[in-house]
């Protein structure tokens, strides 16, 4: 993918954009390629565990599984799953992963970030973290990212809710350690 950074240089204070394309390396193509094939060829409710050490390319390891998960379909040609959450332990993290999902495709609605805050229409009301995660699981929006507090709202939301009932998710877990990073997806 193109990744784009912007910056501001601390001498011109002139706004400086640099492109790079990106490819996955070997360890980061394997990862997500076998993760996507498993997925599809055993289907929902398994556990796989990816460690990546720090400065590897978690984040974009991270970003290509979410996006080929969410876009993922059968042999029938059903797709595998309503949505793909993404759990991060930090809202660095969770910057950096929107940002990198983003990149991969700009479509409108791709990526739901559920913040401290989110703001509802045009009147300038907020609704919590809570109740914007369940309307998100329950538009079906294809990658949804959330801080690991938010979560025990999500798991809630998925067994309590009658919407969402017989509906399949991915979970992919981005859980930090200090000297090693591990990727969970859980499908």
């Amino acid at each position: 993918h193109l990744q784009v950074t912007e910056s501001v240089n601390p001498v011109t204070e002139v706004k400086e954009r640099r492109e790079s394309l990106l490819f996955p390396r070997y360890h980061q193509y394997q990862a997500v390629t076998q993760l996507v094939e498993t997925a599809r060829s055993e289907g929902a409710g398994k556990k796989y565990l990816i460690q990546h050490s720090a400065g590897s390319g978690k984040t974009n390891s991270i970003a290509w599984l979410a996006h080929r998960l969410s876009s993922l379909h059968d042999a029938q040609d059903e797709k595998m799953f309503d949505s793909v959450v993404v759990i991060t332990d930090r809202t660095v993290l969770d910057d950096q992963l929107q940002e990198a999902i983003f990149q991969i495709d700009h479509k409108q609605g791709m990526v739901v970030p559920i913040g401290d805050r989110i703001k509802t229409g045009t009147t300038g009301s907020f609704t919590s973290k809570s109740q914007a995660l369940a309307d998100a699981l329950e538009k079906r929006a294809p990658i949804i990212i959330v801080t690991i507090q938010t979560f025990p709202f999500a798991l809630q939301a998925m067994t309590g809710s009658n919407a969402l009932q017989g509906r399949r998710f991915a979970i992919i877990a981005d859980e930090a350690h200090s000297s090693q990073t591990g990727m969970a997806a859980a499908t």
